[in-house]
């Protein structure tokens, strides 16, 4: 048995988990699996084996037992001391021969039940509804199982009494698109696979079967007490690698390149060249910046990942020599699901291209250079790419990985790791989307164990990516881009032009960029990367500015054309920002009014009364807004704010002569 100061775990006939103050514990009935025609059952009891200390107050838990037909089942418990939550998995082996069989060709698996008081609430907290209004996936939070016979999840809250707990699975499946589901199961509820989960005929020897991280987890008090606590565990204890948690200022290079495309008629790629980036880490260190990160163009070709030599003869030597004088870190883009017709990888994975429709897939284009073949990760590339990070990490000191391309769907052969000779070309397709995001994983966890300064950040800007909570105990996602594109509202663009809508200075951009904010109150916004835009003018900048600092962090454009007077504003407020912005992360959020609002406030105050307020008025006039917080120290302000005592508390106002933003910061003057 496991115990800290909030929770009690043990393993017997189930897996109980026993809030501290609780009456009751939560009960979770062990997996049923389908093995050679027949339903496993329950398995006996489970055997606690010596747990193993992974340091920093984190241990991993373990138990094993057996099922009638001879399969065994692990048990493994990720907890920490600090957190009510517990992250934990099954690991099924068997005798040779053993394997996976699908009654009617359905998935036939239940990972766990548990039964529920009478008259228990049940929020399902969505991630992944995709928002084409503003080209982003957001957060929806609805009653469960009221419309839907099922609640993908992968969050289900559950208001038991005095306590909120929650039941999560960590995967990437995007609604309606499901691949695990919450069922009403009684009086209780069961998390059921959907589809992918496994295929016919999948052996469980002599490779075990091990399935994805569950999450369970209770505190006193409501949902929201419930959001808070799990918005902590994700900042603090979902994950190993913590360097993905920090909140770094991030520049990127794509927009310049895009607009160099658009404006001035150039290529792509015509920026990737040593004059211009060493000008814009010029400009990059003046405004604060600290991770530069060098879009797509910097490499020869897909696949084999090393510099073009023909845009930076010195192989970055000298762009990484400038950065590390400045104290930046270096940052490059990937697509880690292609390789170039002629690399190295291709030509020692031939095997691992992808397939669709029983043919291998044809070569495209990839941003300007060498075509390259889609490939299968979820087989042996998966290792030769994570090589190639590592490598570069030695070679280059890059220490940002930036993800882009990467769809859920994309091979259906029966050959790599995510079908067999009995499986369908349905299940192929539908088990390598299930099992991408793990490889992802996988590859992710590799890179950070050679380089714990790592941090890799996945594109998720448009729909059918792998977005949830999987990839989150890896890494961090790139939330949104540069919202909707004109065919979103049904408008054809002009040939040649620019086909997104919101990439220009101005209230509008932000306001998009903020809708993914509503993810802060479970998902802290630092796993949320946004890029805002630093242009002229100062109006501009400032509402760019009040918005990254809320937890993004994210600015691209062209930084060498912005005014002197720009990057002084844009230091002085990165300047301030960086001395609370750890309280700032770690801040729930209390909001007023939604993006686009007349007026709109962000308050990120944490216990000791440090952060920052971020205020917003889309129309002139003077508004008020009292803090809900106690705030400490001496405010530093931007913008049209002041601070004003009342009876009934501390305001700002804040008297907009025009669409703008204020900002006001507090215990900056405080180590």
């Amino acid at each position: 048995m496991y115990e800290n100061r909030f929770y009690t775990l043990s393993a017997g006939h189930k897996l109980c988990y026993l809030p501290k103050g609780g009456e009751k514990p939560i009960e979770l009935e062990l997996p049923r699996f389908h093995i050679d025609g027949q339903d496993t059952g329950a398995p006996g009891p489970m055997e606690e084996r010596p747990a193993n200390d992974l340091g920093g107050g984190f241990q991993l838990l373990s138990w094993e037992g057996a099922y009638p037909c001879g399969a065994r089942l692990a048990l493994e418990a990720r907890v920490c001391e600090e957190t009510p939550f517990v992250r934990f998995r099954y690991i099924l082996s068997g005798k040779e021969g053993m394997r996976f069989t699908k009654p009617g060709g359905n998935e036939s698996l239940t990972y766990f039940s548990y039964a529920s008081p009478v008259g228990a609430q049940r929020t399902e907290v969505r991630l992944s509804d995709y928002d084409f209004k503003v080209h982003s996936y957001c957060l929806t939070e609805l009653p469960a199982f009221e419309r839907e016979p099922d609640a993908m999840g992968p969050i289900l809250a559950e208001q038991r009494g005095d306590y909120a707990m929650l039941t999560a699975y960590e995967h990437g499946s995007q609604y309606p698109d499901k691949f695990l589901a919450f069922y009403p199961d009684g009086d209780g509820v069961a998390l059921k696979a959907v589809k992918g989960n496994t295929w016919q005929g999948q052996p469980i020897s002599p490779t075990p079967y091990d399935t994805i991280w569950f999450q369970i987890g209770a505190v006193k008090g409501d949902v929201d007490s419930l959001a808070r606590a799990y918005r902590e565990f994700q900042l603090k204890y979902c994950t190993p690698n913590r360097e993905s948690r920090k909140p770094y200022i991030f520049y990127n290079t794509w927009a310049f390149q895009e607009r160099n495309k658009f404006y001035n008629n150039a290529a792509y790629l015509d920026s990737m060249n040593y004059d211009r980036i060493c000008k814009e880490i010029d400009a990059a260190h003046e405004m604060g910046i600290e991770v530069f990160v060098i879009d797509t163009g910097w490499y020869q070709k897909t696949g084999d990942w090393e510099v073009n030599l023909e845009r930076f003869p010195d192989g970055l030597k000298e762009v990484r020599k400038r950065l590390e004088g400045y104290g930046m870190k270096l940052g490059l883009w990937f697509n880690p699901t292609v390789a170039a017709v002629t690399s190295r990888l291709l030509e020692e994975h031939r095997g691992t291209v992808a397939q669709k429709h029983g043919q291998e897939t044809r070569p495209f284009p990839i941003w300007e250079t060498e075509e390259s073949y889609p490939m299968c990760i979820v087989s042996e590339a998966w290792e030769a790419f994570a090589d190639q990070l590592v490598r570069l990490y030695k070679e280059l000191g890059v220490t940002y990985f930036k993800w882009d391309a990467v769809n859920l769907y994309g091979c259906e052969s029966a050959g790599h790791l995510h079908g067999g000779p009995e499986s369908s070309v349905q299940e192929n397709g539908d088990c390598y989307a299930f099992l991408i995001g793990r490889y992802l994983s996988k590859i992710v966890d590799r890179l950070c164990e050679e380089c714990p300064e790592a941090i890799v950040d996945m594109d998720v800007t448009e729909c059918c990516r792998y977005f949830g909570l999987g990839f989150l105990s890896s890494g961090k996602f790139f939330a949104i881009n540069n919202g909707p594109y004109f065919q979103d509202f049904d408008i054809e663009p002009p040939e040649d032009v620019w086909i997104n809508t919101f990439v220009h200075p101005g209230p509008a951009r932000p306001r998009i960029c903020r809708g993914v904010l509503a993810y802060d109150k479970w998902i802290p916004s630092v796993l949320m990367m946004t890029h805002y835009l630093p242009d002229d003018p100062e109006g501009s900048q400032l509402m760019n500015l009040a918005t990254l600092i809320l937890g993004q962090n994210g600015i691209w454009g062209d930084l060498p054309a912005v005014s002197a007077g720009g990057k002084a504003l844009f230091r002085k407020v990165l300047d301030a920002y960086k001395r609370v912005r750890d309280d700032i992360t770690a801040a729930s959020p209390v909001t007023l009014g939604h993006p686009g609002s007349t007026f709109e406030v962000y308050e990120k105050l944490n216990s000791s009364g440090r952060g920052v307020v971020s205020l917003f008025g889309s129309v002139p006039g003077l508004y008020r807004y009292r803090l809900e917080n106690s705030p400490s120290g001496q405010p530093i302000c931007f913008g049209p704010a002041r601070l004003a005592e009342e009876q009934d508390g501390l305001y700002i106002e804040a008297d907009f002569t025009a669409p703008g933003a204020a900002i006001v910061f507090f215990g900056c003057d405080k180590a």
